[in-house]
């Protein structure tokens, strides 16, 4: 028994139904789209949020260094100095810059070697210890110890009398090289070395008694006995 299909007539001036009709098209997203401004949006935060961290990662400050050796007690100016940009974050208080300026007749209290960054504690008026600088000349070796920064003891043999052997005294208790100098003599030889001292101002005038009296002067790292 064969089976009829039923099919639908179109009724006149209609289109027979397709059933093979192709899908709707998608349509390309306009600026208007919620979820490509959503996009561009995220897009824009993040790079401004790399921005902002490349930047707070690259902040540094004008800084003084010393544009050569500078010795305690010597007067400086701003062509003593060159500007260094450095990275210091807390610590910008701690040294000197180009937004402060440096006071009256301005010194060194303590050694500054070349390059080296200018703490606001090394400079003042006058040293706050009330140390005087005074230099003494010697001629024998110094100890490798003895150096611009040590602490020294200087010491004075006297001459003795011809039935008296020689006296030895300390003269200076733990004195702060502030530097050492060399001369030479016309054959190349070293023939004697100056050393500079930050000297207490009760000790100047003993330094000095000796110095004129001719006694053969020494200097030593502190707390060492010749």
């Amino acid at each position: 028994m064969a089976v009829k299909v039923p099919t639908t007539v179109a009724e006149p001036g209609q289109r027979p139904p397709d059933h093979h009709e192709p899908a709707a098209r998608l349509r390309r997203p306009s600026w208007r789209d919620p979820r490509l401004l959503a996009g561009v949006l995220l897009v824009l935060v993040s790079v401004t949020g790399t921005v902002a961290l490349v930047a707070s990662q690259d902040q540094t400050t004008p800084v003084y260094t010393a544009a050569r050796s500078l010795t305690p007690g010597e007067q400086i100016t701003p062509e003593d100095l060159t500007v260094t940009q450095v990275r210091i974050d807390d610590a910008v208080d701690t040294y000197l810059s180009p937004e402060s300026s440096l006071p009256e007749r301005a010194q060194v209290v303590t050694r500054i070697e070349e390059g080296e960054l200018l703490p606001v504690r090394a400079v003042a008026e006058a040293d706050p210890a009330g140390r005087q600088a005074i230099t003494v000349e010697i001629h024998h070796e110094l100890a490798r110890a003895v150096s611009p920064g040590s602490a020294v003891d200087v010491w004075a043999a006297h001459a003795p009398g011809p039935e008296e052997d020689a006296e030895v005294d300390r003269l200076v208790l733990a004195a702060e090289v502030a530097d050492v100098r060399e001369s030479e003599s016309a054959f190349g030889a070293h023939s004697a070395r100056t050393v500079e001292l930050l000297v207490d101002p009760e000790e100047v005038s003993g330094l000095l008694s000796a110095t004129g009296t001719g006694a053969e002067l020494s200097v030593l790292p502190a707390g060492e006995t010749p």
